[in-house]
């Protein structure tokens, strides 16, 4: 019978799974708690599953095919909490009192040895013991956190003291430190445990859910975590290299709509159950930035659906294997690998090309052993219609695939992304790793007519206004100085703020750290920083560009936008499993198509928008050389119709009519002996040089004009090739096909 609970990975239901494998899952017939894991003197693995009636003990040296081998029963209850030290195990539960000690010296055949201090408290709903001392500390007891010395007996441990100044209901114990997580005042605490009964305060902060459910340190001591057990919860990093002054980090949350559990930290990595969404992994290895790494979903709930999923996670097993409690779905084996592919890629450039192709290349590296990336698709759209799909070409046996994307006619923006996929099946995205088309590259085809331009390198702000609908407005413009760690107020170690500007010495930005000004924008505040009036009356295809260095928390929590005329052009991503903060390291051109508002009006204005809550700040807005432009067609060539005799006698009298041109607009004609091609203030020509201008003036209305002139009586035998030249309004040049003109 045992063997019907027992799904292989071949059998289990598909799951949404990210970087991780699924070994085993185990149905242990009951709904799943608190899970740990024990290691046997030979090395053999073992999970402790928790569960509504007992504890269930299972061998997982073979992570695909575990076994029980054995139940302890225990009082009925959601709530049970399960820890190893040595070779026995410690329960306890809120259906009962006392800590339940379960010899492991035979793991194949483990027994409950006792019930123990029974009677020192009615209920517990967690315990955690020192690796080091071997102390237990049983919390959230109806009598405050008792502590008991199994250093002294791991069989009987004795009453050491106990901790009642707050509710604590977890805890970690390092290196003499207690983390606790004192979830209904909302805080995380730090308190030295190293001359026990003696409990001194080092220092405590309130979390940004203010119900704070866990607390794990790093096996450094320079990091901690702690989850809010509350619907749209995070988890928070904060820096504690030094005990006494606790500094906020940074947060993370899949969705706005979820519940994080526990979370343990391993490495550079985060392990946490976050219920509905299962397992979450994320990378610490930057932690004023903290990205997601792996994801397994082992919930059949989505998100929304409360306290429902993946209640416990244990990931110190020294084989790698994770094991995940899930309540509804039982008990899981499961592998984490990680992204499966990096991908590097560099930006197509804004392009006055419109015959194309436009070359791409993206380097796809394997991580895994034995891996291969056997396809990269590159997906573009234009102008905001439909994705399309072009498959890339390996460039030999190197890691670089090719192709291309087709030419486009001006004015048109061009959004692409990758996707590469490896020999297990695996995917990977490009920019950011997003899923398909949340982020894309983007350029623009078209020549750029340019109606407004500003620097602020001037006096003055020219225009330039700020103010706030809500808070403290940080907007100012002057030389940036490199001052806002991310989310950190006090943090002078990592910063997400320019140090100088793109161009000149000055640009606008939230707050840029002047001073005492720590560079970070303000919290609890709705900003805005808003261009003078830009006249487009005569523009189509307009687009504005700027210069951008921002870092703002993704949306939903904070948010900034991009706003013409009252309509909002571009808002930041959705604070997500797959979009978190914005977090630019570089000066980065930004082009946004603003025509549907701006074409056509004489008073356009610009605005940049931030909004801000209380628990998280960063650098907010940094914009240079901010510019709008009209996009035009590609340069036109050929435009100018030149007519005329194409062979002459030498000293002879040569007439030829000018037509097609610019109307009331300068014109030239110009002679060379080739057609070897030149560039005249950007313009292409065929006539090559050295070229002379015979003539010159002005066309009429109708845009023509007539050159008459001597053909010298030297020049019998001569081949010449004639061009003509107009002067467009906006300051181009167009150009004649050549004509070629023999002298006989």
């Amino acid at each position: 019978m045992l063997a019907t609970l027992i799904l292989s990975a071949l059998a289990a239901p598909a799951a949404q799974a990210d970087g991780v494998i699924l070994q085993a899952k185990v149905d242990p017939g009951a709904n799943c708690n608190d899970i740990w894991g024990f290691v046997a003197p030979n090395g053999d693995e073992y999970a402790l599953v928790g569960t509504t009636s007992g504890l269930a003990i299972y061998n997982c040296v073979d992570p695909r095919n575990p076994y029980r081998t054995a139940f302890i029963s225990g009082p009925s209850s959601l709530w049970r909490d399960v820890k190893a030290w040595g070779n026995y195990v410690y329960v306890v539960t809120e259906g009962g009192g006392g800590i339940q000690i379960v010899d492991m010296n035979d793991p194949e055949n483990p027994f409950l040895l006792k019930t123990w201090k029974r009677n020192d408290f009615s209920n517990a709903h967690n315990i955690a013991v020192d690796e080091d001392t071997g102390m237990i500390y049983v919390c959230g007891t109806n009598r405050g956190m008792r502590i008991y010395d199994a250093s002294a007996s791991p069989t009987s441990p004795p009453y050491v003291g106990t901790y009642d100044r707050e509710y604590v209901h977890d805890l970690h114990i390092q290196d003499g430190l207690a983390h606790l997580a004192e979830i209904y005042d909302g805080r995380y605490r730090i308190i030295d445990v190293s001359n026990l009964p003696n409990t001194p305060l080092l220092d405590r902060v309130s979390k940004p859910g203010r119900f704070t459910h866990t607390s794990w340190a790093s096996e450094d001591g320079s990091l901690c975590m702690t989850t809010d057990e509350v619907n749209g919860g995070r988890v928070a990093l904060y820096d504690i290299s030094n005990k006494t002054n606790i500094r906020y980090l940074d947060e993370w949350t899949p969705n706005t709509n979820t519940i994080p559990h526990n979370a343990f930290i391993l490495g550079d990595y985060a392990y946490i159950s976050w219920y509905t969404e299962g397992l979450i992994v994320l990378d610490l290895s930057d932690p004023n930035n903290i990205k997601k790494h792996a994801s397994y979903d082992t919930s059949s709930y989505g998100p929304g659906a409360g306290f429902r999923g993946a209640w416990g996670v244990y990931p110190f097993q020294p084989s790698g294997n994770i094991y995940i409690s899930d309540m509804e779905e039982g008990f899981y084996i499961l592998k984490v690998e990680g992204p499966a592919i990096d991908l590097e890629h560099t930006e197509l450039s804004n392009t006055q090309d419109e015959v194309g192709p436009y070359p791409v290349t993206v380097n796809a590296q394997p991580k895994f052993a034995g891996s291969t990336v056997t396809g990269v698709d590159l997906w573009y759209r234009v102008d905001k219609g439909s994705w399309q799909q072009a498959s890339l070409s390996q460039v030999g046996s190197s890691a670089d695939w090719a192709g291309s994307l087709p030419g486009q006619p001006s004015a048109s923006v061009v959004e692409y992304y990758f996707n590469a996929t490896e020999s297990g099946g695996r995917n990977s995205w490009l920019p950011n790793g997003t899923a398909p088309g949340s982020l894309s590259y983007s350029f623009y085809v078209g020549v750029p007519r340019r109606l407004y331009f500003n620097d602020f390198e001037g006096s003055t702000d020219e225009g330039w206004t700020h103010g706030a609908t809500q808070g403290s407005d940080d907007f100012e413009r002057g030389a940036p100085q490199g001052k806002a760690g991310m989310g950190n107020r006090h943090d002078t170690t990592r910063w997400y703020d320019p140090d100088e500007a793109f161009s000149g010495n000055k640009i606008w930005a939230n707050d840029l750290g002047t001073g005492n000004d720590d560079g970070a924008y303000n919290e609890n505040a709705s900003m805005w920083l808003q261009s003078p009036v830009i006249d487009c009356s005569n523009s189509s295809n307009t687009t504005l560009v700027f210069q951008r260095w921002a870092s703002f928390e993704g949306g939903g929590f904070d948010q900034a936008r991009i706003v013409v005329n009252g309509n909002q052009v571009w808002v930041s991503p959705q604070y997500s499993g797959e979009v978190m903060h914005i977090t630019d390291r570089v000066w980065t051109q930004m082009a946004i198509d603003i025509s549907d508002y701006a074409d056509g009006v004489a008073d356009t204005t610009v605005r940049f928008e931030m909004e801000s809550d209380a628990a998280f700040h960063m650098g907010g807005w940094g914009i240079d050389d901010i510019e709008v432009v009209a996009l035009e067609a590609g340069e036109p060539t050929d435009t100018i119709t030149l007519t005329g005799p194409t062979t002459a006698a030498a000293g002879s009298r040569v007439t030829y009519q000018i037509s097609t041109a610019p109307a009331n607009r300068p014109y030239y004609l110009a002679y060379s002996f080739n057609l070897n091609g030149s560039v005249v203030l950007g313009h292409n020509f065929d006539l090559g040089v050295p070229y002379v201008v015979a003539d010159q003036g002005r066309t009429d209305a109708q845009g023509t004009a007539t050159v008459t002139g001597g053909l010298p009586a030297s020049a019998a035998g001569s081949t010449v090739y004639l061009e003509a030249v107009g002067l467009a309004p906006n300051g181009e040049l167009r150009d004649s096909p050549p004509l070629t003109l023999t002298i006989q």
